[in-house]
Order: structure tokens, then sequence, then C-alpha cells
């Protein structure tokens, strides 16, 4: 093995140590680490530990004492006896009383100073952590004095949280000043050779005054495991979970198939996987349903339990709800049926973790676009309430990714995660609604594109939230309207907006080619609005096919539409009121209005149904002294007439 199969971080922190007297240890600090053994004749993989272990793996020089301290705790060392240990760190506490406690896992004792004796004399305060930092910045100003050794490093685990333990700011200064002064005077003598290293969550834990301008300080940030230290850990398994050790192997299908799936997990989530693998007696070539259940907390897929005729089942069902779009709804199905059958995707690789898939819908208000979401969620999932609805223009300020996604950690909001992520969270297997995704904030977009890349979010909290299993759908009006263009509008603060394109007649049914024109124009809008906002690479991933235009309702649309709502309503009366209602002799003056409100959509139907409908009825079943059972609707004039019956 040679040194470029080591993690960088760890040929960094190796490099700078004894050269740096102060190194920042960043990011990924809580995994477990490959831990190499380092020889003139090559470097040898041990197995992997946590990051104590992995420093003193690096610290090879036998003149050189490592000394690690936690907040908790206090100071301990390794792989020493008791009376060792307290021979080692018994003249660091030389003016100090400490607290010592016993323990059994590595190390032995773990000292903590708690107060000063009076023959002691330094800088004021009565912080253990000042005492603390009293003593790394006297010990390492003395190469020799304190232990048998040359050289000392010093490791501050949990550093992120040493400016958090109920300190004042003049005892926090003061700390943070002792181990500033421990470093750079450290160099200031010549005794370059002793390091302190400082184990934090992110650089910033540390105050920048400690490290701007300071030559002597280092950041090495830990990334998490790239594809060939997955591989190595997969390759050194030891103990019950030694049999999938085929799985580091590269000519091993599902194994390489595995390592490029966990990409951006730690070692310690690949070690959980396994260990579910192993509960569940599952085999290594079984490991996809192991690593299904430590994404997605479930190991059955819905997809693969959807029967055989689920395409003749969801082209029934989108016919049902969505009249005049037999265009639209081929393409539709066109990527059902790749969702169905675990095609998408395979075009960019064959370890593609994107959403199943993946539509942008465009087109006029009501004509059907969010009815095709809901129809879509409906005939895979079994319920509509699968298919989760996002109103965009809730996210127009720039700041609103925060609600989507989850706020930074100290930020308003940031225990309860982002709305989108806990959604996902709770119900991985859906259909993401995005509506009207042209009014949200152009940086909000820039989120999907991972999303859409890579089938994965990280939220807030720093957990990792995968989009595979689901279907991404935004809905959008681009193209149908546009700001009027008149000076006084310009003035305004919110400009008022006028249709771009109008139904010619809406008495007449729509030419093809005006229809084709209407499509043309949608589209063309949508990729104009893409190139003008910045975001090219947005409409790339979601694909030019996936465009689904949704073009106006035609006449005879209008009143199927009509005559699918009115029978939904009657249907609902019966159910609830026990009121049978006869439309017959109303159908036609119906039909009429509902073709007049086609500009409208479906949903301007909709509206015309409730104002024509829906409010007489409501008006004379008020009127009433005692409720019919059946009731005969007639024209009265231009308006609806109820008669009631008795049979």
């Amino acid at each position: 093995m040679n040194e470029t199969s080591i993690p960088k971080w760890q040929r960094e922190l190796r490099s700078f140590l004894g050269i740096k007297s102060g190194i920042v240890l960043e990011g990924n600090v809580y995994d477990n680490f490959p831990v190499f053994r380092y020889a003139q004749d090559g470097v040898t993989l041990l197995g992997a530990d946590n990051m104590d272990q992995t420093i003193l793996s690096l610290v090879d020089d036998e003149k050189t004492q490592v000394i690690f301290f936690d907040p908790v705790d206090g100071f301990y060392c390794y792989d020493i006896s008791i009376d060792k240990q307290k021979e080692v760190l018994g003249p660091l506490f030389e003016g100090y009383k400490t607290r010592d406690i016993e323990k059994d896992h590595g190390f032995t004792v773990c000292s903590m100073p708690t107060e000063r004796t009076k023959n002691c004399h330094s800088s004021d305060g009565n912080s253990r952590y000042i005492f603390v930092s009293e003593i790394v910045r006297r010990a390492m100003l003395d190469k020799t004095a304190y232990t048998n050794k040359e050289n000392i490093v010093f490791v501050l685990n949990f550093a992120s949280r040493l400016d958090a333990c109920n300190l004042q700011l003049a005892e926090s200064n003061t700390m943070y000043l002792n181990f500033m002064a421990a470093t750079t005077s450290v160099q200031t003598a010549q005794l370059c050779c002793n390091s302190l290293i400082m184990v934090v969550d992110k650089y910033n834990d540390v105050p920048t005054w400690v490290y701007l301008n300071n030559p002597n300080i280092r950041s090495v940030s830990v990334c998490v495991p790239d594809r060939q230290t997955r591989r190595l850990y997969l390759e050194n398994l030891v103990g019950e979970l030694s049999i999938y050790r085929i799985l580091g192997d590269d000519e091993y299908a599902p194994g390489k198939k595995f390592v490029a799936q966990t990409e951006g997990l730690r070692l310690q989530e690949l070690r959980q996987i396994l260990q579910l693998a192993r509960r569940k007696n599952l085999q290594p070539e079984e490991i996809d349903i192991a690593f299904r259940l430590y994404k997605y907390g479930v190991m059955d897929n819905p997809w693969e339990n959807l029967e055989n005729d689920i395409l003749v089942d969801t082209e029934r069902k989108l016919s049902e709800r969505v009249k005049g779009q037999d265009e639209a709804l081929g393409k539709v199905k066109s990527v059902i049926a790749r969702a169905v059958k675990g095609l998408s995707g395979l075009q960019h690789s064959e370890m593609s973790q994107k959403p199943k898939g993946i539509l942008f819908f465009a087109g006029p208000t009501g004509v059907g676009k969010t009815e095709t979401a809901k129809a879509i969620a409906d005939s895979i999932f079994g319920d509509e309430n699968a298919c989760i609805r996002f109103d965009m223009s809730e996210y127009r300020e720039d700041h609103s990714d925060q609600k989507l996604f989850g706020a930074p950690p100290g930020y308003v909001g940031y225990e309860g995660g982002g709305q989108l992520t806990n959604a996902v969270k709770d119900r991985p297997f859906s259909v993401l609604l995005f509506d009207e995704i042209e009014k949200a904030s152009p940086l909000i977009l820039d989120k999907f594109l991972q999303i859409l890349e890579d089938g994965r979010m990280t939220d807030g909290q720093g957990n990792t939230v995968y989009f595979g299993e689901t279907i991404i759908i935004f809905t959008s009006n681009i193209g149908c309207t546009k700001e009027e263009e008149t000076p006084e509008n310009m003035l305004r603060r919110t400009p008022k907006r006028v249709p771009t394109i109008t139904i010619e007649d809406p008495l007449k049914e729509d030419t093809e080619e005006f229809r084709e024109k209407v499509k043309n124009i949608i589209k063309s809008e949508v990729v104009d609005y893409f190139t003008n906002i910045g975001r090219p690479e947005l409409l790339n991933r979601i694909g030019d096919d996936n465009i689904v235009v949704f073009r106006f309702i035609n006449v005879n649309d209008a009143k199927s539409i009509c005559d699918y709502k009115l029978k939904k309503i009657c249907e609902s009366v019966e159910t609830r009121k026990g009121i049978r209602i006869i439309t017959d002799d109303v159908m036609e003056m119906l039909h009429r209005k509902a073709v007049l409100e086609r500009g409208n959509g479906g949903r301007g139907v909709g509206n015309m149904l409730e104002r024509e409908f829906l409010n007489p009825l409501a008006n004379y079943i008020c009127t009433l002294p005692e409720i019919p059972h059946v009731l005969r609707c007639f024209e009265d004039g231009d308006t609806v007439g109820f008669r009631g019956e008795t049979q």
C-alpha cells in the first residue's frame, strides 16, 4: 500500500506535526478512521478506530508523548499503566489539585485540575478550563520538564465546547490567550516539535483572533471518507462482519454498487448498515436491502410491489381525472413507466440515486397540472395524500430555504428541521409537488440542483435525506402572463400582469395550429426563464423532454369536466343529506356556461358550478321546512331552479 491510499487529512496532519505548533482539526471528527502502521518498507492498514487512536498512529515518533484532554474527564494517555500515567501526568499538575477518575477503555486514569494551590503563581481566573490552558502553555514551553519524552503533543477533544462551558467572557479570553501564547511562544523559542491539536466541529468554533494572521496555526479539514477509503474499510472487516468483506472487491457487482451508493456516508454509518444486514440475516448480495432500510427506515419497496397492470391503472385514473390533455398525459405515462421499472437515470450512471421521476408541468391555470400530480400519487401509492404539495409563493425571500431545508445551528427554527426534509423523512415514497416554482426565490432553486442530480440533501441539522424513491413535479404558469407594459404599471409595487395567450373563441373548438402555438410559446418561455435567472443547469437536470405543456381545455373537455364535477357534487349531497338530485333538464345550460369558462380551465368550471348550482341549491334547501328525498332541477330563466319531490 502506498501513501496515496491514505486519506489526505491524515497525510497533511502527519506532515505538519512538529512544523506547526497549533493545528485545528475540523469537520468529520467523530467518525471512525482507517489506522495505518508506517514503516520504511511501506504502509499497512491495521483497521479503523476513533480519532484518538488515529492521531496516535500518526505520531509514531518514540520521542513524542501524546496527551489527550476532554472537557468532561480531563487529561489522559493511552497504553500505559496507572502508575506510569501518574508518572507522566503528575509533573503537569504541579501547583494544582486534581480530581482523578479511573477508566477502563484504552486509557486508565483521567485527571482534571480543580483548583490552584497557594504556591502557584499564574494568570487571574478560577475556571478549570483556564487551569487546563495554563498547564498546556507551561508544558509546551518546556521540552523535558514534564515528561520523560523530548516532545509533547496535546490533543484537546471537543474543543468546540470549551467556550460554551459557562465561561465568562474574560475567562474565555484568558483560556484562548494561553493556548495562543503556547503555540506562538513555542515557535519563538524554536521548540517547534511540541504541538497543540484542537479537535473542533468547524474552524470558526475557535475565536477568530486566535488563528487570524497567525502563521503558527494550520487548519486541517477531516472530510467524509472517499471511495477508496470506503472500499479499504470493507476489504478489512473483521469479526462477525467479515462475511461482508467481498463488498470491497471492485469486481463484485453488489459491492461496487454499494461503495458508489454510499458516497457521502461516514465509516460509522457503513458499519451500521452492515450491522443491520447482519441482524436481518442478509447476505452480501442483499446489501441493497439493508441500505434501503438505513435510508428510509423500511425494508419494503413499494415500487417493487406494484402490480404488473399498474401502468394501465395509472392511465385510466389520469384520463378519468384530467380531461383534454392526451399529449401531456402520454409524456407523464412514459416517465411513470421508467420509474416503475427502475430505469430512471440509467443514462447517467448505473449507480444513479436520482429521483424516480422528474416532471415540469407548464401551462394555463386550471388545466389539470396539480390534479395530475395527485392522480399519480393515488395510482402508484394508493393514497392521494402521498402527493406532498409545497406552495412556492411562500418561499419568495432568499432566506426562505431555511423553511424548506432547516435553519443552520444557532438560528431560529433549527430544532424543528425543514418542511421539505421532514416531509421526505416521514414519507420517503411520495410525489413531491412544487407548485408555481417561478414564484420562489432563484437562490432557493440552487438547492434543487443536488436533489435532482444526487437524490439527496443534507438538512440544517446535518442529517442526510434521500429523494431516490420520490417523483418530483414542478408546476408553473410561465409564459401564460406578462407584466403590462404601461408607465403606471411600472410604478406599482406589484405590477399588474395580463395574459400573453387567450382563447380566440370560447364557443368554438381550438384549432390544431392554435394548440401547437400555445405549446411552443409556453415551452420557449420556460427555457428563457431559466436562462434569464442564470439557472440553465437546473433546466438541464430537469430534462427538455420532461417539460410537459398542458394546453387550454377544449369545448368538449369543458363539458366532460362539468359532468365529472357535477356527478361528484350530487353523489356527495346524496351521501351526506340523503337527497337525490336529478339534473337532466339543466345540463345543456350548465354545459354552455362551462364552455364560456374554459379559458380558466377546470378550476373555472368548478367555480361556475359553485356559483350557478351549489349556491342556489344551498339557498333553496335553507327555505324548506322539510328536506325532500328528491330534487329535480329546471331552468329558471338563466339560473338553475329546484323543485322538491317525495319520490
